[in-house]
């Protein structure tokens, strides 16, 4: 007994504490069958039955009660030892590297960022923007922290990911050089016959936006097609076309009359604002508090958990 690895305890423990092979494997990163022969490893080395399944999951036998009342306050001790040993070190010398587009990171990630460089001052923060496909690339291969992005997306194995907030795209025009619009109704498939100003195809919100189109079976002849969606904004505001935009970010233009919302026939569907981290950083301390920081600070957070990709 005294030769029994480390490992195999920390799996019993947390198979106990879930009471569930599932979660255990979800929480440690590990297969279930894996998970499984350890538990029967671990039985044939005491010699004795720690588990029976029932219809609730796994229960622990008397023996099983025994062991883990024993070595749950150590197991417990050392997670928590190892949580203060990430927080310090964060405090001390980490770098905490986000990605992103510039709209994102100003309207859903500004004030999380204040409010956690007030905890952690000593953490330093690089801003990474670039297209969301070749973001979540980079943080695959851990050169990136988190990601914040807009679906749909490719979905990838290494990653998980969480949703902070709900959105609603509308196609916007200057209330000063479309006023004629405002108000009427219009159908999709008469966009064909305004300018447009649009991100090129490689953007979330374009590839959402053709999806839109294929389903309507139409063709969108953009007179812009630009590199960002700031300039996409930007572009807008100058009255140059109109724009496919998320109307979460435009709201005081909206208020004001500044820009306006085209009445058009078809319901455009709700997107998520997500992000993202690589599955091997599940036990940062400080890059789950930031992810925790932002998903407070967004008041239409009500969408929780793990985000299918969807064709709409």
């Amino acid at each position: 007994m005294e030769n029994i690895s480390f490992e195999l305890y920390k799996i019993f423990y947390y198979v106990a504490k879930t009471k569930n092979i599932t979660k255990a494997s979800e929480i440690l990163l590990i297969s279930q069958p894996a998970i499984t022969q350890t538990i029967k490893k671990l039985e044939n080395e005491l010699n004795v039955t720690l588990f029976y399944r029932t219809s609730r999951g796994m229960e622990l036998t008397h023996c099983g009660e025994e062991l883990f009342q024993n070595i749950k306050n150590s197991i417990e001790c050392l997670n928590h030892c190892k949580r203060l040993l990430e927080e310090f070190d964060c405090k001390e010398n980490k770098t905490l590297r986000i990605g992103g587009g510039t709209i994102l990171l100003k309207h859903n990630a500004l004030e999380g960022f204040k409010i956690f460089k007030e905890k952690y001052p000593n953490v330093k923060i690089e801003i990474t923007r670039g297209i969301t496909s070749e973001l979540l690339n980079k943080l695959r291969d851990n050169l990136l922290d988190l990601v914040l992005f807009t679906m749909p997306v490719q979905m990838d194995e290494h990653l998980d990911y969480r949703v902070i907030e709900t959105t609603q795209d509308a196609f916007i025009a200057n209330s000063s050089f479309y006023h004629d619009l405002k108000g009427e109704k219009m159908s999709i498939k008469e966009l064909t016959n305004l300018p447009l100003v649009l991100q090129f195809d490689m953007s979330s919100s374009r590839k959402f936006l053709n999806a839109i189109c294929k389903k309507n079976k139409i063709v969108l002849h953009n007179s812009y097609e630009l590199e960002s969606y700031d300039l996409v904004l930007a572009f807008v505001k100058a009255g140059l076309g109109i724009g496919f935009i998320n109307k979460n970010h435009i709201l005081e233009e909206l208020k004001s009359g500044e820009l306006f919302e085209l009445n058009i026939d078809y319901p455009i569907p709700t997107r998520q604002i997500g992000i993202a981290f690589n599955k091997r950083n599940l036990n940062s301390t400080y890059i789950m508090e930031f992810i925790n920081t932002i998903d407070k600070n967004n008041k239409n957070s009500d969408i929780r958990g793990v985000i299918d990709e969807r064709i709409y």
